[in-house]
Formats: structure tokens, C-alpha cells, sequence
């Protein structure tokens, strides 16, 4: 409690303002209570009165902007209740009720009536980390394809972990610059190279000052703003505990502290970094596949949330900072009074689910007093998408087994966590159906629009632990798109009906690849689960969606929402990739398959990844094979399955650099299972090797040797006689060293069998 008692002094003499009698967090929230009416139009608002408040501002402001205006001032304490008749059915408005005499006394909602469908969502970028290229190429492209189908355009580019920070932001104000309007938000998947800025400490301790992780540089497009802000040229900072947050001249971290005033961050950015947590799992690989595995799980409504929020706070009205209001004031908006709760954070979670949760306490950079550890999560399932915990130190999230990152890295459900609490964040327009990425900009851009700031507003730490483009309302797509010709110039795509009793119909796309843009065919949605498509120039490779639509009711409103579309392909190519596998061949060995293929015109081409079936469907991933990348030259290419299946066949997936990719043909292998006693030696050899074989009856034995690329070396056809038969293969000392595959096949049974034999 000292960390606790020393921050309390510190900050006491700057809170006197906020001192109207409160005493806890939810004191200085109104929770607004939101009725519509379709006739006449009009959104309605109730709220609660707060202790020490004589009268309320009412204020109101449209999405876009950055100011609210006053619709009524100096309303009397005992009357909670205001009715705005101006307004539009199909557009949103953001109110505030405050208190007239402290605008830090505050509530916010986001309402409409009847909110338009949102078909496309723009442009996200996905920065990745390039150790997860190949061994999770496989999640990559299915999230990937998850953005596509809930109308993003995804642009994907790969980085080194050592890479220059200012190279990655080239790369994302390259793609800024061509198209301005369309790019909304960059994910940084994996751990993409980490900018520090500042002399700050945002947690108050003297032995933290310093630069802190500033993910928001990469979003600070200056393009058309005049001078660069981001400099290194003035700071000399030594003095924190941990020589990460040195700032010197030249070290590549930052001078700025405040955010730039020029212009608005112009892209949110979301960071899903699993690096360094061995407390949970020592490989990040696989806790970033977890990562992905459970984003999907909750985007296509495999698991259900309760929408309902709890809230854990150990530090309480804190000389009127009231950290927790983050969760008071936001989760009243979005889930209703009602549907909030106060409990442990861990137990609560763990026993319940809760799609908000909030939580607060003295902290560390592994945890924080009051809520758990880092290991709390390595040991428990807790069950919340979105959370936000505050506490000293773990708002510097760049370290191992960091706090605040070990929501998203835990098996848990977690998918965003945030430091809420200093400054304030504001996500109540997450209640009709926005990206939680908008709230990011709500935040860090919050000059004078939402109250209270809470300290270190506009400071350059503000960071966003998940992927900002998850909304809150998700529900069942429609499946299995198929498509078919009709009266010889038309196609009909027909599809199974999402199972929500909710739908009212379904919207059909079309794009000439799953990178292309998906263009909306039908105006007004349908209630049929058919549709034919009249364009008499269509694609042969054009990939249809469809996406089904409800009216959805919020606390605060109704706008129609879209399920992820399903699409006429599994397995979408957006384009034919150069790399040509010439040849594609196995061979049964005695408890293995080996594999090989030969290919040309390998121009950036990653790797290989080989995948298995058993029955030719359901294709699983059991290996890669980087590639040499040699584009002027032919290549050949093997790989060893040590436990394949009695019969399997086999796929090859090429990967280009940038994630697209396309499949070979498919290679059934059959192995025969035998008894007969064969033995090959000597094993390695030289200038020979023996067979004997033992038969039963006289016979006729063929005998092949391939080279690993399967080029056929030696055949032979070779009499046997009842009894053991020895048959020597000579002059082999022309042959390279290297390993080799001996098929021996009777041809009087049909027996085989397959050994490797190693030339020195």
C-alpha cells in the first residue's frame, strides 16, 4: 500500500475541483437510461441524480463531430428526464448529461433509430511479424479472410522484429498516401517493432520517468501537416529503473511527450503481441495461433457472452481520479445499469461470463493488489472480450509477462485489454455496432470533447492490447454458398439460412477475388436463400458472399447489423502465383511417405506447406519447407511424413511473401501392409549394397532405386527361388552421396517394400 499512499499525496491538490461531495467512482457518472419512439421521432433520455449535483447541462453533438452543443442548460436537479424531437430516423447522436456546475460529473450514450447497414468498412493494413510468415500462415489467411467477410479490404505487409521503426511507418504512410479515405486502422500482429517516446510517467513513480511504448507514432500520419514532430534530438533521460525507458539523443526513441495538436491521429492502431510470456507458454508461436483461434471462435458466434459487465476496484474515489468510472461510466452506456455488477475480477470471470469486464489496484509490472497476477491468467479461463485493468508499471506493457498483455496472451476469452484510468477511454459508441478501434481514437484524440479527460490526456502512451476492428454485436452468417449456372448466362447462388430467429434477409456480394472489392448486389436485402446474378460478363473466378441482417436492439437504440458473410469458396486464391510445380510425386516407405516435387519460376515465394488428408477432405497442415528462392533456377524439394495413415493424400500449399497462395494437385499414397523378412546392407554403402529375401515360392522380384526427388536410378527385374536369395547391386560409386529409396515389389503376391538406404 506504500506505491498506493505516496500517489495519493501527490495528486490530492489537483482534485480539489472535483470535490462536490463524492466519495466513489460511480458518483461521478450519470447512467443514462435510452427510449426511442418511431412516432414522431424521438429519443428520450433518464438518468440518475448524483449526490452535491443541483442541475444538469444536456448536450448533443452528430458522429463526426468534435464538439457538443447545448440542447438544454441548468435543467433543475429534480427533473431527469429529457425528450429531443429533432431528430432523423437512420442517423446517430451522441448526448452528454454533466453536471452544470463540474462537466467531470458526466455521462455519455450514443442513440439512434434504425441506423443504417454498414456494407463496407474501409481499409484495415496488417502489419505482421515475420516469425509467424510460415509457421502460422495457415491462422494469417484465416484471419485474413474473417476481416474480408465483415467488409474490410485487408492490405498485408510482413517485418523483422529488428526492423527500424521508421521503416514501418513508411510502409503504412505508403499505404496512407495512395488512398487517404479508405485506410482506417493498422493491426500489428506479432511483435512488430516497438516505438518509445517521451519523458513521461503516466503511474506517478519517480523511477519510471522516461519513454514509454507508443504505438499511436504509427497512426500520427503528418502527410500534408508541415514539420515531422517525431524527433530525437533534445532529451537526455537516465533516471528510471529499467534502462528501456532511457531516452537519449539519438537512441532511436522519441522527444515527444504530448500527442501532436497539428492534426487528429489519423489511423487507430491495434497491437496483438504475445512476445515474451513464458509464464503462460514460453513459444509465442502458439499463443499467438491461440491468439487467432479464439478472435474467430467469438466472430462467428461459436461462444456466447453475456452482455453484462463487471467491475473490481481497489482503489475507489482515489482524490477524485476514480479510476473505475472507466467501467461505471462506459459499461451503463453499453450494457445497461442493471447489467453492471462489483466482484472479483478473477472469480467473477471465471464462474461467469461477462463481455465487459474492469478492474483496478496498486500494481506491478506483473500484476496488480486486489486483482491477480500474470499467472492468474496463465492458470484460469476467464471469460470477457473486453476489458480494461489499471495499476502501476503494466501500462508499460513492452516486458516479460507483462500484466496488461496477459488477457490476450491467457487461453482466456480476452481479445482487448486497455490501461483505463489515466487518461479516461469512451467507448459508449460501441453500442450501435461500431468497431471498438473508433473508442480508440475517442480516446487518445479526446481534446476538449469528452469529460473527464483524466490525467495525462494527450499523452503518447495510450496503447490498445487486441484488434480493434471486433464489434459487440455478433451473430450466426449464413453457409454453404454454392453457386451453379442458370439458363446458360446467369448464375444462381443459393445458401443455408443463418440459424438467429432474428434475421430478416440477406445481402449479396460479388468480387472478382477475395482481395477485390466486394460489390453489393442487391439494394434492399431478401428473405429467399436464392439469388441470381444477371451479369452476363462475369468472371469465371468470381467469388460471391452473402451476409445476413437483423435489426439489432441496444441499450441505446436499434441500427441494422450484418453476420460475417460465407462465401462461394472455402479456400479463396486471390491470384495465380508464379511458382510452377512441374512435378509432384511420393513414395511408400516401410513406416513413412516421402514426398517430393520439382518446381520453376519461384519468384517471392516463402515456402511450401505440406498438408495431409486421410480421406481427401478436411486437409490438415503437418509440415514446411522454406523456400530456396531461387527464381532462375528449376527446384526440387522433399519432405518425410513419419506417420502417415494406411491411405493418404497430400497437398501442397506454395506462400507467396506477402500471404496469398494457391494449391498444387492432390497425391494419394496407398501403403501395403507385409510380413515378408527383407534386409538391405550394408546401409551406409559405397560401391554396393545386398538384398536378401526370404520367399516361399519362386518368384520374380522388382527392384527400383530413386533418388530422393524421385528420379529413377536403377530398375531391375530379378528371378528368386524358394528359400533365402541374396542379389547384390554393383558399380555404385558413380551415385552421390546422399539418401536414396529402394522399392522392392514381388511381382507373384503384389507385396512391396520400401526401405532408405544412405550412400557414403
Amino acid at each position: 500500500m506504500k506505491t498506493l499512499l505516496c500517489t495519493s499525496i501527490l495528486f490530492i491538490t489537483l482534485f480539489i475541483q472535483h470535490s462536490f461531495a463524492q466519495s466513489s467512482a460511480k458518483e461521478l457518472v450519470f447512467n443514462i437510461e435510452v427510449t426511442t419512439s418511431m412516432s414522431p421521432a424521438s429519443i428520450t433520455l433518464k438518468w440518475n441524480t448524483q449526490t452535491g449535483v443541483s442541475s444538469y447541462n444536456i448536450l448533443r453533438k452528430n458522429r463526426n463531430e468534435k464538439t457538443f452543443t447545448a440542447l438544454a442548460t441548468n435543467i433543475p436537479a429534480s427533473v431527469t428526464t429529457f425528450t429531443d424531437q429533432n431528430i432523423v430516423i437512420g442517423t446517430g447522436y451522441e448526448y452528454c448529461v454533466q453536471s452544470a456546475m463540474n462537466v467531470d460529473i458526466s455521462g455519455y450514450v450514443y442513440a439512434g433509430i434504425q441506423l443504417p447497414v454498414v456494407h463496407q468498412s474501409g481499409e484495415i493494413m496488417l502489419v505482421v511479424d515475420n516469425t509467424y510468415q510460415i509457421p502460422a500462415a495457415q491462422e494469417l489467411e484465416a484471419y485474413k479472410l474473417d476481416l474480408i467477410k465483415e467488409g474490410w479490404k485487408v492490405k498485408t505487409v510482413f517485418v523483422a522484429r529488428d526492423q527500424s521503426v521508421s521503416s514501418v511507418k513508411q510502409l503504412i504512410t505508403d499505404e496512407y498516401i495512395s488512398d487517404p479515405t479508405a485506410l482506417k486502422g493498422v493491426i500489428l500482429l506479432g511483435h512488430v517493432p516497438v516505438p518509445y517516446s517521451g519523458k513521461i510517467a503516466p503511474d506517478a513513480h519517480s523511477n519510471h520517468i522516461g519513454a514509454l511504448p507508443t504505438d499511436m507514432y504509427y497512426g500520427d500520419i503528418m502527410v500534408g501537416q508541415g514539420v515531422d514532430m517525431w524527433t530525437d534530438l533534445t532529451l537526455n533521460v537516465v533516471s528510471a529503473s529499467d534502462t528501456r525507458n532511457y531516452n537519449i539523443v539519438g537512441d532511436g526513441k522519441f522527444d515527444m511527450s504530448n500527442k501532436a495538436t497539428v492534426a487528429p491521429v489519423k489511423l487507430f492502431i491495434g497491437r496483438i503481441d504475445v512476445f515474451n510470456m513464458p509464464s503462460i507458454n514460453p513459444d509465442d508461436v502458439v499463443l499467438f495461433k491461440q491468439y487467432l483461434a479464439k478472435n474467430h471462435t467469438y466472430r462467428a458466434s461459436m461462444k456466447k457472452f453475456r452482455q453484462a459487465g463487471i467491475i473490481d476496484d481497489n482503489f475507489g474515489y482515489f482524490s477524485g481520479e476514480a479510476f473505475a468510472q472507466n467501467g461505471w461510466r462506459n459499461f451503463s452506456s453499453l450494457l445497461g445499469n442493471s447489467n453492471v455488477t462489483e466482484g472479483d475480477y478473477v472469480s467473477g470471470t471465471k464462474t461467469n461470463s461477462y463481455i465487459w469486464s474492469y478492474a483496478c489496484g496498486p500494481g506491478w509490472y506483473t500484476g496488480a493488489q486486489g486483482i491477480g497476477t500474470t499467472n492468474d491468467f496463465a492458470n484460469n479461463q476467464m471469460q470477457s472480450v473486453f476489458t480494461m485493468i489499471y495499476g502501476s508499471y503494466f501500462g508499460d506493457w513492452d516486458n516479460q509477462d507483462n500484466f496488461l498483455r496477459a488477457p490476450i496472451a491467457s487461453p482466456s476469452s480476452s481479445l482487448v485489454s486497455i490501461w483505463g484510468g489515466r487518461p479516461n477511454w469512451f467507448f459508449h459508441t460501441m453500442a450501435m455496432g461500431e468497431p471498438i478501434g473508433y473508442s480508440y481514437l475517442n480516446s487518445v484524440d479526446n481534446a476538449n470533447t469528452y469529460f473527464p479527460k483524466g490525467f495525462y490526456a494527450n499523452k503518447v502512451h495510450q496503447s490498445f492490447q487486441g484488434d480493434p476492428t471486433l464489434k459487440m454485436y455478433m451473430f450466426e452468417a449464413p453457409s454453404s454458398v454454392l453457386t451453379s449456372a442458370y439458363q446458360t448466362d446467369k448464375v444462381k447462388i443459393t445458401w443455408t439460412a443463418s440459424v438467429d430467429p432474428d434475421v430478416l434477409g440477406y445481402y449479396v456480394y460479388r468480387a472478382a477475388g477475395v482481395d477485390e472489392n466486394f460489390q453489393l448486389l442487391n439494394t434492399g436485402y431478401i428473405t429467399s436463400t436464392e439469388f441470381i446474378d444477371e451479369d452476363q460478363n462475369l468472371s469465371p473466378e468470381a467469388i460471391y458472399m452473402v451476409k445476413a441482417v437483423k435489426l439489432q436492439s441496444s441499450t441505446t437504440g436499434t441500427f441494422y447489423n450484418l453476420s460475417p458473410g460465407a462465401m462461394s469458396l472455402d479456400n479463396p486464391v486471390a491470384i495465380t502465383l508464379p511458382v510452377n510445380i512441374t512435378s509432384f510425386n511420393g513414395i511408400v516407405n516401410v513406416k513413412s511417405n516421402t514426398l517430393f516435387w520439382d518446381v520453376n519460376n519461384e519468384i517471392n515465394l516463402a515456402a511450401y506447406e505440406i498438408q495431409r488428408s486421410v480421406h481427401g477432405e478436411n486437409f490438415s497442415t503437418i509440415g514446411f519447407v522454406s523456400s530456396k528462392q531461387n527464381a532462375q533456377a528449376e527446384n526440387s524439394y522433399s519432405f518425410e511424413d513419419e506417420n502417415p495413415a494406411l491411405e493418404s493424400s497430400y497437398r501442397l500449399k506454395s506462400i507467396d511473401i506477402d500471404g496469398k497462395f494457391v494449391y498444387s494437385s492432390i497425391l494419394n499414397l496407398r501403403r501395403i501392409e507385409t510380413s515378408t523378412p527383407l534386409t538391405i546392407y550394408p546401409s551406409p554403402f559405397n560401391t554396393h549394397f545386398n538384398i536378401t529375401y526370404n520367399s516361399e515360392v519362386n518368384s520374380t522380384l522388382a527392384i527400383q532405386l530413386y533418388d530422393l526427388y524421385g528420379h529413377l536410378v536403377i530398375a531391375k527385374d530379378c528371378l528368386i527361388y524358394e528359400g533365402q536369395n541374396t542379389l547384390q547391386f554393383d558399380q555404385l560409386d558413380r551415385l552421390k552421396q546422399g539418401i536414396y529409396v529402394v522399392v522392392v515389389t514381388n511381382l507373384e503376391s503384389n507385396e512391396r517394400n520400401v526401405f532408405n538406404v544412405l550412400k557414403e
